[in-house]
């Protein structure tokens, strides 16, 4: 078939719809066979010396692993972006980009020394960028709106 941008919708549908069926097919297996006695991850249910737990430990470390960059580079990024929008043009600066990312990275490993739970950095991200979506960001924008009409 040849792709049109027609037929785009319909992919995305049918490729999240795989995605979904798998996510619950893997959440049901995973609650069959723990049942309430499940940890958040559930590698961790498995004996430390059980083999097929184990390349799956390493699996998710190496994801993780090669992960971090392509999302640390979004999150940089987005930092950089966020704050020319908010007027802190020197934190964009390409002479303060070891500097970023250096603070950056103290924080992540910071939270990720003192955080036992990953459900607590969920929780929060969660709260904060809820909120930061509805109250905070919608002002901003306005405001920024604003400024480019009166200008």
């Amino acid at each position: 078939r040849k792709a049109s941008p027609q037929t785009f919708p319909r992919m995305v549908r049918t490729s999240y719809a795989i995605l979904f069926a798998i996510y619950v097919i893997t959440m049901c297996a995973g609650y069959m066979t723990f049942g309430d006695t499940a940890q958040c991850n559930i590698l961790l249910n498995y004996h430390p010396h059980d083999v097929l737990a184990l390349l799956g430990r390493w699996a998710t470390a190496c994801s993780t692993l090669f992960g971090f960059p392509l999302v640390f580079n979004g999150a940089r990024e987005g930092f950089k972006n966020a704050a020319m929008a908010l007027d802190q043009p020197s934190i964009s600066d390409p002479k303060n980009h070891v500097k970023l990312v250096v603070v950056m990275l103290s924080c992540a490993c910071m939270l990720a020394i003192l955080v036992d739970d990953i459900k607590v950095i969920v929780g929060y991200s969660g709260a904060v960028l809820g909120s930061l979506l509805v109250y905070i960001c919608p002002p901003i924008l306005y405001a920024n709106i604003l400024r480019g009409i009166l200008d």
